[in-house]
């Protein structure tokens, strides 16, 4: 009998900004909620980084006067918790932003929600536009004529779900949530075509 595999309640593209390279400073956390091919909700918080060291505003223009008075980390993912847990999480190059996820959790000593996966769009890019010469999700975002301001958390959490939202077109899968099982499959068959 094949496994099966349980659909996720919820499919949440996510995006972080980092204030520096050192874990546990993130600085603004972007979601973008997706149903079917739509993204119904878009959510950003600034994040008050542990260190408040700002190495990385040459990139996202964030800087201490926009966090000194937010919430750290714990309380921003307490608010998204319930909503994480059980989710496809996407986030474009998904290793970045699960590190930085993971980083924070460690460095406040909290756990990260249960039951969560991730999808890299980035990886799924690369299997669906072969032929573009950049992954990149401002790239992407041009080629399929998506309009978003890059280095913006909510922003680039958007893009990141019209990126899974048009790859599951061109795939021909009815559900996002079916790229993950049939990406080698597809990978695959195009290799031969």
């Amino acid at each position: 009998m094949p496994k099966l595999t349980p659909t996720p309640s919820r499919i949440i593209a996510l995006d972080f900004e980092t204030a520096c390279a050192k874990p546990g400073n993130a600085c603004q956390i972007g979601l973008a909620w997706i149903e079917g091919d739509r993204v119904t909700r878009t959510e950003m918080r600034y994040i008050r980084p542990r260190d408040m060291e700002f190495s990385f505003t040459h990139v996202h223009g964030i800087t201490a006067e926009h966090v000194w008075d937010k919430p750290e980390f714990p309380e921003i993912l307490k608010e998204f918790r319930s909503e994480l847990t059980g989710a496809l999480v996407l986030a474009h190059n998904a290793g970045f932003d699960e590190g930085v996820l993971r980083g924070c959790a460690r460095t406040y000593g909290t756990r990260v929600p249960s039951r969560m996966s991730f999808l890299c769009t980035l990886r799924v890019a690369r299997a669906v536009w072969p032929e573009l010469k950049s992954k990149s999700l401002d790239s992407l975002a041009h080629h399929l004529g998506i309009n978003f301001r890059h280095h913006d958390a909510a922003e680039d959490a958007t893009a990141c779900a019209y990126v899974a939202i048009a790859a599951a077109r061109v795939m021909g899968v009815l559900d996002i949530s079916e790229i993950p099982e049939r990406l080698e499959a597809w990978r695959a068959a195009r290799a031969v075509a």
